[in-house]
């Protein structure tokens, strides 16, 4: 019996089929916004076709658009998805789209405590897209760039629209590419360091950003003075724990 979870996010729509088991069998990932209108319904029909799952499970900003009967919160999702590789307690750390969500969970993956960022988007996958483009880095050079730089500057400046501008003098001050990089994940370490973040338990990452920023782990680790890790899967760990949380619906 196999199942399915859909995390329909801010930026991105992410699907993956587990097993009976909990093996993950199958992930996609597919633009929320774009012109096809039709492309979940369709990704669906292809993975129902491939791999005919018997219970599902949606989350995420648009969880209410998907035609699944089982909706479930993402902090609920993330916890359920994160737990399978690090069954202990722990803090995990959802850097999104637009948010950031810190979750402390028991022993076995149950959901003790939340935090998420204000509405500002400082810190997340957002905020590193604008920013890179203003300081003309790519987000697949960042992480490789920044791991080049020794600097301890960071951006002062949380708000998006401020850290533009903020750009433009590390500019005229004669910053490299990779001390730019660098500073801006500071920037965004010390966004994640403004919610209260346990240091004493381990600290696991999750979400699209740790996905593709891995130094952000190391940096991180080095503020909190924590083991900090990167979960398997980072960009659909919270998919992957929807159909996790279908399965056991389903016993």
């Amino acid at each position: 019996m196999n199942s399915l979870g859909v995390d329909l996010g801010s930026h991105y729509t992410k699907i993956a089929v587990c097993d009976d088991e909990g093996s993950l069998l199958d992930r996609r990932l597919l633009p929320t916004l774009c012109r096809n209108r039709d492309a979940l319904e369709q990704t669906l029909a292809e993975v129902r076709a491939q791999f005919d799952w018997e219970t599902a499970c949606a989350t995420g900003y648009g969880r209410s658009s998907v035609p699944i009967a089982m909706k479930r919160p993402e902090l609920i999702c993330a916890a359920s998805g994160v737990s399978r590789e690090f069954p202990q307690a722990k803090t995990i750390v959802d850097i999104g789209g637009e948010d950031i969500k810190i979750i402390e969970t028991a022993s076995g993956g149950r959901v003790e405590k939340f935090f998420m960022n204000d509405k500002c988007s400082a810190g997340t996958g957002a905020f590193l897209t604008e920013i890179s483009e203003r300081a003309e880095i790519s987000l697949e050079e960042m992480n490789s760039l920044a791991q080049q730089s020794r600097s301890t500057r960071a951006m002062n400046s949380f708000c998006t629209v401020f850290a533009k501008t903020e750009i433009l003098s590390w500019k005229f001050d004669g910053a490299t590419p990779a001390d730019m990089a660098r500073g801006i994940y500071l920037s965004v370490v010390d966004r994640v360091c403004k919610l209260p973040v346990r240091n004493d338990l381990p600290v696991v990452l999750c979400g699209g950003v740790a996905a593709y920023h891995p130094l952000l782990a190391t940096l991180l680790s080095e503020r909190l003075g924590a083991d900090v890790f990167i979960s398997c899967e980072p960009q659909f760990m919270v998919a992957y724990g929807a159909a996790l949380l279908a399965r056991d619906s389903a016993c």
